[in-house]
């Protein structure tokens, strides 16, 4: 039956039988016709519209009839609490009756007036005592068929639920904690178990009241909250032990370490190696590296990083690249070494297996090994050249001075294009000199190593004129979009304003 056949059976308004619709307590079949949703009314329909209408006239809400609808066991509980809130009103209604019947309005010219009489009517009779709070609805463990959680359950955090979501929801049976267990998802997921535990233990565990719900869950907060500061402690203290003993361990190696690499320097097969060379430092090389006056200088001896600066005296240095030891117990046939791989030996005295590799500065590359014994003094000595790492790092040295020739005599061809040019001798002329520069305007190297050639261009130079004017000579490198490449620039020459002090 339609719609307006079901208004007039029932007595209730189209509107009426709608908003029912959209709260779920019937739902009629519907189909689309031109666009619109006509729903087809059954009698099981009209009997619920019916039931509704006159369970609404006893003030039944519509919670607690889609409660009754869905689970006929809360019917007595339900029932219970709306008459307890009936008899509250009865007798809230009793006592205004009361009241107004003693109250003469005559002559009353204001409300503060009237409510004057109102207390005077009212003195002889207690205040009424405020309508009894109707009896909550039960309906915990009830899972998906609990349409309502307590409201002061809501919105609250659980931190049993957060801080350990396994076996909190192992116990209040969510079993959805176990997502926690999924990587990265399982960490995001305890924070949607806290902000949401309370609403899922509430449905998916039976509890005698609120009251005790929350009384279990403090206990669970409260646990989860020790456990996991135990646990922090625990961590944070055998962190700091671990730091504390690998430290030491640290320690004692570099003591012993230090020891052995001064030892060995007194050896005859260490003088012999380094016979007439200094041990090369950082401060050397830094040393070194600042004495060249410009970059054109330090382009033009092949020097384009301060490690380069060792080789420059192919028999005047040496450094140690890295150097290590692995102890041995007495009658220990086996160790750790410090790379963490496991080592065989079959001496039956304690010793320690010393190794060090050694840089020349002519290019060579030397591993020394030895044996020492718990006082530092070495026997077995062995020093063997690397040729492979030797061949690597001559042809570095040769790939470097390809590099600087290759600079070298771009910068001289593009110096005699540039003072030759109309440009040049017009703004600059004859009697000059360079302030700074000349240089490339950018160079790399890389393809030297593999038999290419260096990669330069552009231009830099400062030159001072004859009659004292400093000029910025400059060839610019853009990248060109339409072949993909960089390209060269015009030449330009500009004046430097030249102030005191800068």
């Amino acid at each position: 039956m339609k719609i307006k056949e079901v208004c007039e059976r029932t007595g209730l308004t189209e509107r009426t039988v709608r908003f029912y619709m959209q709260k779920g307590l019937i739902a009629p079949k519907g189909e689309w016709r031109n666009g619109r949703e006509y729903s087809e009314f059954s009698e099981p329909d009209v009997e619920m519209l019916q039931a509704v209408a006159t369970l609404r006239e006893l003030s039944f809400s519509i919670d607690e009839i889609l409660t009754m609808q869905r689970t006929p066991g809360a019917i007595p509980s339900i029932v219970e609490a709306r008459r307890d809130a009936a008899r509250a009103q009865h007798e809230t209604a009793e006592n205004a009756y009361a009241v107004l019947g003693r109250l003469d309005p005559n002559g009353v010219s204001d409300v503060t007036a009237l409510a004057a009489r109102v207390r005077e009517a009212a003195a002889f009779r207690p205040h009424p005592t405020p309508p009894p709070r109707p009896k909550e609805i039960n309906n915990s463990g009830m899972g998906d068929r609990c349409n309502q959680v307590p409201f002061e359950l809501k919105e609250k955090w659980n931190w049993g639920a957060f801080l350990m979501p396994v076996i909190w929801g192992l116990a209040n049976h969510v079993y959805q904690a176990l997502w926690c267990f999924v990587p990265i998802i399982g960490f995001f997921y305890s924070f949607y178990l806290g902000a949401h535990g309370n609403e899922f233990a509430w449905k998916h565990h039976y509890w005698e009241s609120v009251e005790e719900f929350r009384r279990v869950q403090r206990k669970w907060a409260v646990w989860a909250i020790c456990i996991n500061v135990a646990i922090l402690a625990l961590y944070v203290g055998t962190a700091i032990s671990s730091n504390r003993a690998a430290k030491q361990a640290e320690l004692i190696y570099e003591t012993r370490l230090a020891a052995l690499e001064e030892s060995i320097k007194s050896t005859p097969e260490w003088q012999e190696l380094t016979e007439g060379r200094a041990e090369w430092t950082d401060e050397r090389a830094r040393e070194a590296f600042d004495a060249f006056p410009s970059e054109q200088a330090r382009q033009d001896a092949g020097v384009f990083n301060r490690s380069d600066t060792f080789y420059l005296e192919p028999d005047a240095y040496y450094q140690v690249l890295r150097s290590s030891f692995t102890e041995f117990g007495k009658g220990q046939n086996a160790a750790i070494a410090p790379n963490g791989v496991v080592v065989f030996d079959d001496a039956d005295k304690a010793h320690a297996v010393y190794s060090c590799c050694i840089a020349l500065s002519n290019g060579e590359i030397w591993d020394l090994t030895g044996d020492a014994d718990a006082d530092a003094r070495f026997t077995n000595i062995t020093a063997i050249l690397d040729t492979k790492q030797t061949a690597e790092r001559r042809a570095y040295w040769e790939a470097v001075q390809r590099a600087a020739k290759t600079l070298r005599e771009y910068v001289d061809r593009r110096t005699e294009e540039v003072t030759a040019s109309a440009l040049f001798q017009e703004k600059i002329g004859e009697g000059y000199e360079f302030a700074d520069g000349p240089q490339p305007g950018y160079y790399t190297f890389a393809a030297v190593y593999e038999g290419g050639d260096v990669e330069c261009g552009g231009y830099y130079a400062r030159v001072r004129a004859a009659d004292g004017t400093l000029w910025h000579v400059h060839i610019d490198v853009n990248y060109d979009e339409a072949s993909g490449k960089d390209m060269e620039g015009e030449l330009r020459i500009e004046e430097v304003i030249e102030e005191a002090g800068n």
